[in-house]
């Protein structure tokens, strides 16, 4: 995976960390005069939807990235840093008040897109990783669980840049579901379903406290895990942070009368 020097980490984030009020799943902290959450979406082939989208109550506008496949922003081809900031513009153009993605990967562009709007960004919940890490016992460790864990590396996770922090992350993910195999093709095909996709999670979630009992909280990356997160939640009794965590945190901090 090519990695350029000058968005290998995010230092600002790993010396900012503090605790994450977390909001309560499902609830509805925007109404429909707010502005709306734009979100940065995967170029995937298609045309775009028109169907009108929201998110708790808040209305959302998106734009798709031009050339950010999935492979390609897994593979971090570097043109795309300048088309995710132009496409973030675009939003903002259109009236985003803040600015979320349509994929957790794309957190490898944050520092691109904080750099070129003016609103508030959190392109996914493994920014999470420097707070979550502080919230738990030293002697516990922290699950990811990630559409493809192969590409879940150092760049992605150059928040933490303590080693022993490093050393308290564990990965693995999906990369074997029909979800990912459809994400893969170019153009997408949706082969995967919600079923397909819990089943692959919850086997994950299983392998990962099976080798590391220890683990105390995990982060989701995939914006399609919040849908099988409630579940996951149960079953394991410990904290998942996800894609909708992420959105809710920031939204969250915004919500005004004026907003």
């Amino acid at each position: 995976m090519r990695i350029p020097t000058s968005h290998r980490s995010l230092p600002h984030l790993a010396s900012s960390a503090v605790a994450l009020p977390l909001l309560p799943i499902g609830t509805a902290r925007a109404s429909e005069k707010a502005g709306p959450l734009g979100v940065l979406d995967l170029w995937n082939g298609h045309p775009p939807g028109t169907t009108p989208q929201t998110f708790d109550g808040r209305p959302v506008i998106s734009e798709a990235v031009p050339g950010a496949w999935w492979q390609a922003v897994l593979d971090d081809e570097p043109g795309l840093y300048s088309a995710y900031a132009e496409a973030a513009r675009r939003l903002v153009d259109r009236g985003a008040v803040a600015i979320s993605s349509g994929c957790g990967f794309t957190v490898r562009y944050q520092e691109a897109v904080a750099a070129a709007v003016k609103v508030p960004v959190s392109t996914g919940s493994l920014l999470f990783a420097p707070t979550v890490i502080r919230h738990l016992p030293p002697q516990t460790k922290l699950g990811v669980l990630t559409a493809h864990e192969k590409y879940v590396g150092t760049d992605l996770l150059g928040v933490l840049h303590d080693p022993a922090e490093r050393a308290r992350v564990v990965v693995d993910g999906i990369s074997g579901s029909l979800l990912v195999k459809g994400e893969l093709m170019c153009p997408t095909v949706e082969l995967g379903t919600d079923e397909d996709t819990e089943r692959h999670l919850t086997a994950a979630v299983h392998r990962l406290r099976a080798a590391h009992p220890d683990i105390g909280a995990f982060i989701f990356e995939c914006s399609e895990f919040p849908r099988p997160a409630p579940k996951l939640r149960r079953m394991t009794g410990l904290p998942i942070y996800d894609h909708h965590t992420s959105r809710r945190l920031m939204l969250g901090a915004m919500m005004n009368d004026d907003v």
